[in-house]
């Protein structure tokens, strides 16, 4: 959607709901491209945490993280990264760092996957909504740069943990 197109207050009905559209297109895609992005970060933090120690336990390894969470995932690797490193060394620092960044966004991503999702055209917002209309339900706002700007920190993400792996392996 063009920066430009902001909504005014002549727009005809017409023109609210042709935004309406492009914005659910662009969030459609932008939220799409969030799954995608989540489950590279997912499926590499697990081969990180199977290719430990070498893969000298690759096979066990393996078989014991098919089906974990993210979160399961980031505590097993929170474990190794305080067994390998010294407390307070730049490399135990800098993997809590970027677990600590994988747990944020995986916060916002289970918000953005488990609740459901509407435009407001004219306030330029995607709003998702996590809970039942009849019950307790919390709305979030994003713009669309706000959900293009997540699924560049979750490339960052996944771009930093193959950074980590080759200097820092676990």
């Amino acid at each position: 959607m063009e920066p430009d197109s902001t909504p005014t207050s002549v727009e005809t009905s017409g023109e609210v709901w042709k935004r309406h559209e492009d914005m659910q297109a662009e969030a459609s895609s932008l939220l799409g491209q969030m799954l995608f992005a989540f489950s590279y970060v997912d499926v590499n933090l697990g081969l990180c945490l199977a290719w430990a120690d070498d893969g000298k336990k690759l096979e066990a390894l393996s078989t014991s993280l098919e089906g974990q969470s993210v979160h399961s995932k980031l505590e097993t690797l929170s474990n190794q990264v305080a067994e390998k490193f010294p407390e307070k060394s730049k490399q135990r620092t800098t993997w809590e760092e970027w677990i600590a960044r994988v747990h944020a966004v995986r916060r916002v991503r289970n918000l953005m996957v488990h609740g459901r999702w509407g435009v407001d055209a004219r306030r330029q917002k995607v709003i998702n909504t996590v809970g039942l209309p009849s019950g307790t339900q919390q709305s979030y706002e994003y713009s669309l740069v706000e959900l293009a700007s997540f699924n560049d920190e979750l490339r960052a993400i996944e771009r930093e943990l193959r950074r980590l792996r080759k200097h820092w392996p676990i």
